[in-house]
């Protein structure tokens, strides 16, 4: 059988890089892009991303799984590492849980203030054609309801300047409200980090230690052992692909710029938010 591992982390913490490089290991497919579509099937409704357990039924538990499985392009007869990454399911924790009873969790965790910096760009970044066929193409006939949402969300954001869309990235309780009354963008970004920081903590507390790990972004592109930690965590036997394609693509020194990005009314904004768990998580 598959080895489900869900890498959890606020939007712009590094998932995308840490379950890109983990899938050039032959023991590792990963599903290539966010699937919050998937993970919402029957609550598209819904608020925001925080989605109880309560809410999953067998065929929605059966449909998460086999569009994890067919997206990631394997069966789950596999021996094989199955990878998954959504950044608002850390948001969800017990949801997942559920769907995938057997899932590892790995914990990636950033600096608020370059998560907060590169979040305010990437909500105004105009969204890629390729990125967006792609995702169509793979989209199940069951997740039209999301599509509406998406293309009409795409079309408010593109009418009020933001090419991400009118909300980008994990919707945390009460980003409609925040986004509806103007909220500055930097309080909205330092929110949703914090916001997956606090439910991310709380619910992992409820996962067996021997099924979750946690590592910092600064150890990542620092050099090698949390690498190899996380390899060894999720039982990768092949570690020489996936070291050499680390070496080969990691970036360092991007924490800082926020700095010179955000002036000092937007940093004070920021800072109001997101201190404390800051300070939680050891920066300062």
């Amino acid at each position: 059988m598959t080895q489900p591992v869900i890498i959890l982390g606020a939007a712009r913490s590094g998932t995308k890089y840490l379950r890109d490089i983990l899938a050039t290991s032959a023991q590792a497919k990963a599903v290539p892009y966010d699937i919050n579509y998937i993970w919402r099937y029957g609550s598209e409704g819904a608020p925001d991303d925080v989605l109880s357990p309560e809410l999953l039924t067998p065929r929605k538990i059966s449909f998460i799984r086999n569009q994890v499985h067919r997206l990631a392009k394997l069966p789950p007869s596999s021996g094989d590492v199955l990878l998954e990454k959504t950044v608002s399911n850390t948001l969800r924790v017990p949801f997942c849980n559920v769907a995938f009873p057997d899932a590892l969790f790995v914990h990636l965790v950033r600096d608020g203030r370059a998560v907060t910096e590169s979040a305010m760009r990437q909500w105004q970044e105009p969204l890629r054609a390729s990125r967006l066929f792609e995702k169509l193409k793979g989209l199940p006939l069951q997740n039209l309801g999301y599509a509406a949402w998406f293309g009409g969300n795409l079309i408010k954001g593109l009418s009020s300047g933001r090419g991400g869309g009118k909300i980008w990235g994990p919707r945390y309780p009460g980003i409609t409200e925040d986004v509806a009354e103007q909220r500055d963008l930097v309080e909205i970004c330092a929110k949703q980090w914090s916001f997956s920081i606090d439910y991310a903590l709380e619910d992992l507390s409820s996962i067996e230690g021997a099924r979750q790990i946690t590592i910092r972004y600064d150890d990542l592109v620092g050099g090698t052992d949390a690498l190899r930690r996380v390899i060894d965590f999720c039982n990768i036997k092949d570690a020489d692909n996936i070291l050499a394609m680390h070496d080969k693509k990691v970036r360092k020194g991007a924490d800082t710029k926020w700095k010179d990005e955000l002036d000092l009314k937007q940093q004070r904004r920021m800072m109001r938010i997101i201190e404390p768990n800051l300070h939680r998580l050891g920066y300062t």
